[in-house]
């Protein structure tokens, strides 16, 4: 029967380094025993490593300086990427250009970090929101995909649209489709489908909303904030996810809420993914094109 593996000292921690093993007196047979996982090149751990704690581990073997980047990048600032990135596990990791790239299994090396701003998310060295957003249009990510990753970096957060113009105007893979996206970032979208929706009517000519604007009585009680507003033509366009379906607490606030804003003469459009593909689509916009008037040019 197998001699069962020697317990480790307790300094190294749930992850280490070979070297730090040797300094702790544990001889390089023991790290190839198989109750150690090997992260990455000259990296162990006591288990399987996932989010934060795989990448805080793949640090402590990668050569500084360095930052994570691209979809690596995206995922620490937790922005919405499209569902086919989801079976790409690689990491990206961006280092100077003068200094070797990184090549190792599961790792997609990049070059140019002396043209990043970087900054340090959970302790983790990463390419700052408006430079994570720009590599993006290097990995495939179209031009909706890119809006509305950009909408989630300026929610909250207005300055940040200038530093999204900024890096688009830079030289850099997929630059012409950043300039694009740049255009069509706003501030004030709260969700993807959101998004979405509002690049549809746009693309379909409708004038362009206000974003969650506060609807009030004359009195200037808040009666609602909607998603997408005219406010000339008295309509909004309420995009509803599954859960306003499911979660009776919403579902009953959504009622009252469209009771009371049609009190005001306010027109609600509540409308689901399925209104924004094919004849259901053209349906909402000419329906939409005919309450607007001429507002919808």
């Amino acid at each position: 029967m197998p001699r069962a593996p020697r317990p480790l000292p307790r300094s190294l921690g749930r992850a280490f380094t070979s070297a730090d093993a040797g300094v702790a007196g544990v001889a390089d047979q023991r790290l190839r025993r198989g109750d150690l996982v090997a992260v990455t090149h000259g990296v162990h751990s006591l288990d399987r490593l996932d989010g934060d704690a795989r990448l805080a581990a793949v640090a402590l073997g990668l050569p500084a300086p360095f930052a994570y980047s691209h979809l690596t990048a995206a995922r620490i600032w937790a922005l919405p990427l499209p569902t086919w990135t989801d079976a790409d596990e690689r990491l990206h990791v961006i280092r100077p250009t003068a200094q070797a790239q990184v090549r190792r299994p599961g790792i997609t090396g990049h070059r140019g970090l002396e043209t990043r701003a970087t900054t340090s998310v959970r302790g983790l060295p990463v390419t700052t929101r408006a430079e994570t957003w720009a590599d993006l249009g290097a990995v495939g990510l179209t031009r909706d995909d890119l809006v509305a990753v950009g909408d989630c970096v300026v929610r909250g957060r207005p300055e940040l649209l200038a530093g999204l113009h900024r890096v688009a105007r830079t030289r850099r893979l997929g630059s012409a489709r950043l300039r694009d996206a740049a255009a069509l970032v706003r501030v004030g979208s709260r969700s993807v489908m959101e998004t979405r929706t509002r690049l549809a009517l746009a693309q379909a000519g409708l004038p362009e909303p206000l974003l969650n604007a506060r609807i009030c009585t004359d009195d200037g009680e808040e009666v609602a904030c909607c998603d997408l507003v005219w406010p000339d033509a008295k309509v909004v366009v309420e995009y509803e996810g599954d859960h306003h379906r499911t979660d009776r607490a919403q579902w009953r606030l959504d009622i009252t809420r469209v009771r009371r804003l049609e009190s005001l003469g306010w027109r609600v459009l509540r409308i689901t993914a399925d209104d924004l593909r094919g004849s259901r689509l053209a349906d909402l916009v000419s329906l939409l094109r005919g309450l607007l008037g001429g507002a919808a040019g």
